[in-house]
């Protein structure tokens, strides 16, 4: 997990389950410490708290949910950085390409003109599709929800004239904490498209889970003796005949709470009663909310029983108590198909050691805290949002860890996520779950992860196909092919990322999940982790402007951790309410005593003038003035961030600048920033550096070189180089389009009519999506502002050779003569990883890119 550097006297925030239990007890919900309140304190960025601040990251977020409805499409409608992290879901159930973009820029936030294009949008979208679609969902982000946007009346004059359903999904964020968060929204949209129909007494709906069901819980056999014949579940309907057949139920079992909403709503309107069932792992509790169950339904207890399955549970419990239960000391987190503080309560039952509890508890969760207090009161409870996370130290007692984020903080203890699709439920999960944890005491399951599997997924040359090749809509702004790229949010925290200080990105808690969890890959490098906040906005937040608030935030945060500064990334809430963060930065410096920077970025632009903001409101703040007569040395190395270079770039370039015979300083220590005027030259490896560098050339006259050695072109691409030099064996004249950031990409250009002299001197073109600079620009190059201009240029190249990240074969022509050699870049696709050769242009054309 994480471990702050020298914060050797600190720890990370815990209480005991007794101190717990007796506050509640003494003083309610008000008892709970604010360390455990997710409003009371800035939100810790890490990769086990991913769920909590990008919930369409991972799992069932609303975008996701959204999709459930069969035969459904969404439109994005946002900034940039809030469909970012959609990339992630391009895998399985083809989410990727049931997509489409239409990105608000500057103007649109302030005048909300966006508002006008939406129904031509889903218009362009519905007749892109070669199916007609069921229903068009149309999400919202916090910017609509400040805007106040009357989404329900523009979505109705959008199906007027698409012809299909079409419906609003709020993705606010801002609204995590309100009456009606965001997850329990989007299933009442997703239900509220039942129409009535007349009931059949033999269907039962299963509400709550957009996954199905085990299919192996007794559930289903104990609804079938009472008579129940369709047990229909959401996540089990292949076409929305099948959804909308959901609207014959006699009643709903409502499995978990965020379902309820929209049970009520479905009694309300349809006349279906709500009855709620809790997922248990006591299996003496089990059995009484079965028989509670059977009451309701007017059957006898004793006709309504899983005995052999109860038993079964009962021998996978006991066989695993008694073979390892002696060994096994637990730590339970949040991110597992369980309530956590049930479960401790029932294996703590079962006489076994629960250590930590590593989730969030609610008033809700107070019956099972009194009565943990009584039988482990030694039991401690974190959160992994808290700030001194950061100082958080592996318990190396613990043997057996349950929960995705549980077992990213136990590294070296057997792992069971517990968190599959598939869920689990009645004494079938308490079978399972034992059974899982004993064969991961056993090592039979590899640390709970099939490694081999996954190996084999990433290096398959096999990719998931497409239902339909991707078009491209003439609409400005609206992306059918493409998702967002990197956001200027993205490019801001990965400057800051290495610097030893305090990141906090001012938004809901979505931008800076997306950033944690999506486009920031050193969390997964095993790098030195990053201090990494979300000021965890709400909407009075926005509406009312605390901003001591948000100040007090940091400096409690600041207090408890060792940071070196205080740097501010802005987003779309605090562009749209015109946060002043220049009197922010005063207040963080008096308050902390640590010098504070704010990156003024919007979500709306690419992560090239994020991260160029950022370096240069580096340079401003800490570099330091130097006498006229000082000597110069070093070399200084500007822009090489995990956006444009991948791990293994990265650590070539340093190693192929470190056999010189001079310093050098890659501007990924604060330090660097300080020393930069002492700098003999600055090598400029990406556009982002450049800004900066310009600063220190007129401020202190350090020459600059926007280039990438030779030596590193020809060693990092020598694969793509290869693939082009036999392409052109034949001497045949092709055009072709590197399509990159500007400096690697004329680097590559360079090393390519080295390679091959007998091209044209205009064969080699540069294109990018992001920044041009016009000095070091050639006749010919070109900016690509969206996936409209890229299509263009192939269709008036439709023999082209395109070196670029094999994303961009979504936005390619049909039909397309050319070729693409993969060149990935991690700012386009989140992908680090080339493709295997062998995937052709043809069959990538039809496939899922990540």
């Amino acid at each position: 997990m994480m471990q702050q550097q020298d914060s050797a006297s600190r720890a990370a925030y815990s209480i005991t389950v007794q101190e717990l239990a007796h506050r509640i007890e003494e003083h309610g919900a008000g008892g709970i410490p604010p360390e455990l309140r997710t409003d009371a304190h800035l939100i810790c960025n890490t990769p086990a708290a991913i769920d909590f601040n990008s919930p369409g990251a991972q799992g069932f977020g609303v975008k996701r949910a959204g999709l459930s409805v069969p035969g459904s499409i969404m439109l994005l409608v946002s900034p940039g950085c809030c469909g970012r992290n959609t990339a992630a879901l391009s895998g399985s159930g083809h989410y990727g390409e049931r997509f489409a973009y239409l990105a608000l820029d500057e103007a649109d936030i302030v005048t909300g003109s966006h508002l006008q294009r939406i129904p031509e949008a889903v218009c362009a979208f519905v007749a892109s599709r070669r199916e007609r679609p069921s229903v068009v969902m149309v999400c919202l982000t916090c910017a609509d929800a400040l805007l106040g946007t009357d989404m329900e009346r523009i979505c109705r004059k959008a199906e007027a004239a698409a012809g299909v359903p079409v419906r609003p999904c709020y993705m606010y964020a801002l609204t995590r904490e309100s009456q009606r968060p965001p997850m329990q929204a989007v299933r009442e949209t997703i239900y509220g498209l039942l129409q009535p129909r007349q009931k059949w007494a033999r269907q039962a709906n299963l509400l709550g889970f957009f996954t199905p069901v085990a299919r192996d819980s007794e559930l289903f056999s104990l609804l079938g003796q009472a008579g129940i014949r369709k047990a229909a579940e959401l996540a089990r309907c292949q076409t929305y005949e099948e959804f909308a057949s959901l609207a014959a139920a006699n009643f709903n079992l409502v499995l978990a709470d965020e379902a309820m909403g929209a049970a009520l709503a479905l009694e309300k309107r349809l006349g279906i009663p709500a009855i709620r069932l809790r997922r248990l792992y006591e299996t003496a509790k089990i059995t009484k909310q079965y028989q509670a169950l059977a009451h309701i339904l007017g059957i006898a207890p004793e006709d309504f029983t899983a005995a052999e399955v109860r038993e079964q549970a009962e021998q996978a419990a006991d066989a695993f108590c008694q073979q390892y239960g002696r060994e096994t000391v637990l730590a339970l987190g949040s991110r597992l198909n369980a309530n956590p503080f049930e479960l401790a309560l029932a294996l703590v039952r079962r006489g076994l050691a629960v250590r930590e509890i590593l989730a969030v508890p609610s008033a809700a969760d107070a019956f099972y805290l009194r009565e943990l207090a009584r039988c482990s009161p030694s039991t401690r409870i974190y959160s992994l949002l808290e700030p001194t996370m950061l100082c958080y130290r592996e318990d190396r007692a613990v043997t057996l860890a349950l929960g995705a984020d549980a077992c990213l903080c136990h590294p070296h203890a057997k792992h069971v996520t517990w968190n599959d699709e598939e869920q689990p439920f009645g004494y079938q999960a308490v079978r399972a779950l034992f059974e899982r944890m004993a064969a991961a005491m056993s090592g039979d399951e590899d640390n709970d992860i099939d490694t081999a599997d996954k190996e084999a997924a990433e290096s398959s040359d096999e990719l998931p196909v497409r239902e339909s090749p991707h078009t491209v809509s003439s609409l400005p702004r609206l992306s059918l092919a493409l998702p967002p790229f990197a956001p200027d949010t993205a490019g801001a925290a990965a400057v800051l990322y290495p610097l030893g200080g305090m990141t906090v990105i001012v938004d809901a808690g979505g931008c800076a999940g997306n950033i944690c969890g999506f486009d920031e890959p050193r969390w997964q490098e095993d790098a030195e982790p990053s201090a990494v906040f979300s000021a965890g906005l709400r909407d009075m937040d926005a509406i009312m402007g605390r901003d001591a608030n948000l100040v007090a935030k940091i400096r409690e945060a600041a207090a408890e951790l060792t940071v070196s500064f205080v740097g501010l990334v802005s987003t779309p809430v605090p562009a749209i309410i015109a946060t002043d963060f220049r009197a922010i930065c005063r207040m963080v410096e008096k308050e902390t005593r640590l010098p504070a920077i704010a990156v003024r970025t919007d979500g709306t632009r690419l992560y090239d003038r994020g991260a160029s903001a950022a370096y240069d409101a580096l340079v401003q703040k800490f570099t330091a003035p130097i006498p006229p007569d000082a000597p110069r040395t070093g070399l200084g190395v500007l822009g090489l961030t995990p956006l444009d270079f991948s791990r293994e770039e990265r650590a070539s370039l340093h190693a192929l600048l470190g056999r010189e015979d001079t310093p050098i300083r890659f501007f990924d220590r604060l330090d660097d920033f300080r020393e930069a005027a002492r700098l003999k030259e600055l090598l400029v490896v990406s556009p982002a550096g450049l800004k900066a560098a310009r600063r220190l050339q007129r401020q202190w006259g350090i020459p600059i070189r926007a280039e990438l050695p030779p030596a590193f072109i020809h060693k990092a691409f020598s694969g793509v180089l290869s693939r082009l030099a036999a392409l052109l064996q034949d001497g045949q004249q092709r055009e072709i389009l590197i399509v990159h950031q500007q400096i690697l990409a004329n680097g590559l250009r360079r090393a390519i009519r080295q390679r091959c002299p007998a091209l044209s001197a205009g064969a080699v073109t540069v294109g990018s999506f992001f920044a041009l600079d016009r000095a070091l620009q050639r006749e010919g190059d070109l900016h690509f502002r969206d996936e409209q201009d890229f299509h263009a240029y192939l269709q008036a190249h439709p023999d082209a050779i395109v070196i670029g990240d094999a994303l961009l074969a979504r936005a390619v022509p049909e039909p397309f003569g050319g070729t693409l050699l993969d060149l990935p870049h991690f700012a386009l696709s989140g992908r680090k990883a080339p493709m295997h050769p062998s995937r052709t242009l043809a069959y990538a054309k039809n496939s899922i890119s990540n």
